[in-house]
C-alpha cells in the first residue's frame, strides 16, 4: 500500500528518512526511491524492495551542507556539479570513508537535484540518501503516483505526489579520469558539455 504526501511536505519526508523508512519522489527523470544511504537497515529495506542484488550501485542525492564529509570532488567535477545542478547528471566521484560501503570500483554516483522537490530537499537533509528509480529490477521506472501503485502492490511506503512526470532520459553518467571526461550512460548532457565546463 503507498500512502501520498503533498510536494511541500519536506520536513515530514526527512523525519521519515530518520526513521529508516523508504520515501518515494518526484525527479528530474522520474519517481526515484530514497533512504538514508548511511543507514544500512534502510538500504537492506531498499534492496528487498527493488529486488536488487549488491552488484549494481545506488547513486545518490548530496546534502547542500557538507558534502565534503561525504564524498571527495575535484575542482573540475566540483564545476561540473555546480553547472549543471539542475540538469539530469549523475557523476561517479570517490566517497570519503564513510560511504566507502556504497563504491564500486571505487567511485560513487552523486546525482544532481533537478527537480524543484529535491532541490529543497538537499538544503535541509543532514545525510545523503539514495535516488534510484523507483521501480522493481528489470521495470521501467514510474511517472505517475497510479504507475507507482500498480508496480508496489505489496509494499508499503509513502510517496510525494509529483504529478505526472515527463519522460525523459535517464541522467548521463559521467566520471572524470586522467584529465579527461567520459560518458558511460548518455542523457541529454553530453560529452561536449562536460568539456566546455
Amino acid at each position: 500500500m503507498i500512502d501520498t504526501l503533498p510536494i511541500h511536505h519536506h520536513s515530514r519526508v526527512l523525519f521519515l528518512l530518520k526513521k529508516s523508512e523508504i520515501v518515494a519522489f518526484p525527479t528530474g527523470t522520474s519517481y526515484g526511491l530514497g533512504v538514508n544511504v548511511i543507514d544500512k537497515v534502510a538500504l537492506e529495506k531498499l534492496s528487498d524492495l527493488k529486488g536488487r542484488t549488491g552488484e549494481k550501485a545506488y547513486s545518490i542525492l548530496l546534502p547542500t551542507k557538507d558534502k565534503n564529509k561525504f564524498v571527495e570532488i575535484s575542482e573540475q567535477e566540483k564545476m561540473v556539479l555546480e553547472k549543471f545542478n539542475d540538469k539530469p547528471l549523475t557523476l561517479l566521484v570517490k566517497p570519503q570513508p564513510i560511504l566507502a560501503h556504497l563504491a564500486k570500483d571505487g567511485k560513487i554516483g552523486v546525482r544532481t537535484a533537478d527537480h524543484p522537490f529535491t532541490k529543497a530537499l538537499v538544503d535541509l537533509l543532514e545525510f545523503p540518501i539514495t535516488a534510484t528509480s523507483a521501480n522493481h529490477m528489470g521495470e521501467n521506472p514510474a511517472y505517475t503516483i497510479d504507475e507507482l501503485t500498480k508496480m508496489f502492490t505489496k509494499e508499503t511506503f509513502m510517496a510525494v505526489d509529483g504529478g505526472k512526470l515527463p519522460t525523459n532520459a535517464p541522467s548521463t553518467v559521467a566520471k572524470f579520469e586522467d584529465g579527461k571526461w567520459i560518458i558511460l550512460r548518455q542523457g541529454s548532457i553530453t560529452k561536449k558539455d562536460l568539456e566546455a565546463t
